[in-house]
């Protein structure tokens, strides 16, 4: 009873390391840099993956949304928006997952928000 209730001990041990080897493999994921113009036209080759990519910051008020645009009107939603809403009419840097998806449309998921260096 004892060494089946050690080998159970090791078994979950064994699960724990692997569940926190795949949850950490996500975070040390290169986010690839990429202009908006290329991550709209192409979203389906980025969705899932970690981005960096900069632009204008815009919102709209009712409902409340942001997103990030460039000079040719492309645009990508901002979430969490509590972390660019000081930042409407800026240009940043972001980082973070980008989705797209046909209900919600395109987004980057924050991880860091910057201001932008070039242009």
């Amino acid at each position: 009873m004892r060494s089946m209730n050690m080998a159970m001990a090791r078994s979950r041990r064994h699960s724990m390391l692997i569940v926190g080897l795949v949850f950490c493999a996500g975070c040390t994921e290169t986010a690839v840099s990429v202009p908006l113009e290329i991550l709209v036209s192409q979203q389906a080759s980025f969705d899932g993956r970690r981005v960096r990519t900069s632009g204008t910051v815009r919102d709209f008020p009712s409902p409340h949304h942001v997103w990030i645009e460039d000079a040719g009107l492309n645009r990508v939603g901002l979430r969490p928006v509590e972390w660019v809403t000081e930042r409407v009419g800026q240009r940043v840097e972001v980082v973070g997952r980008f989705s797209t998806a046909a209900d919600v449309g395109r987004r980057i998921e924050l991880e860091s928000v910057e201001a932008a260096t070039t242009d």
